[in-house]
């Protein structure tokens, strides 16, 4: 399953930002780990610039995106813990995300 998080980003803090990324080269153990915990198949960062604030774009393939997101949330590995608090620092507010098309919520009541 799909899951997307979206958040506006200080511009100031995007090389911070880079930067963490960058160092999970050497930390594919730890990420590995973090992955397994939490049923992560993949992970793509996208950031998009727009005239006013940098955008940060997360895309996760999870086995089970509610156990993922809760055993993220409450994961005590210090690869997680410092996401997190980066997160929470870099990103002071949350942007206003509205889904307009969902193919799945179209497709499932095609079948019904």
């Amino acid at each position: 399953m799909l899951n997307t998080t979206i958040a506006r980003v200080d511009e100031a803090d995007v090389p911070r930002l880079r930067e963490w990324l960058a160092s999970l080269r050497e930390r594919r153990d730890e990420l590995r780990e973090s992955y397994r915990t939490q049923g992560t198949r993949a992970e793509q960062f996208f950031l998009i610039r727009t005239r006013t604030t940098p955008i940060l774009v997360l895309i996760s393939e999870l086995e089970d995106v509610e156990h993922g997101t809760k055993t993220f949330l409450t994961s005590e590995l210090p690869i997680d813990l410092e996401f997190k608090s980066l997160y929470q620092e870099i990103s002071p507010e949350e942007a206003n995300v509205e889904l307009i098309y969902d193919s799945l919520q179209y497709l499932d009541e095609a079948q019904g």
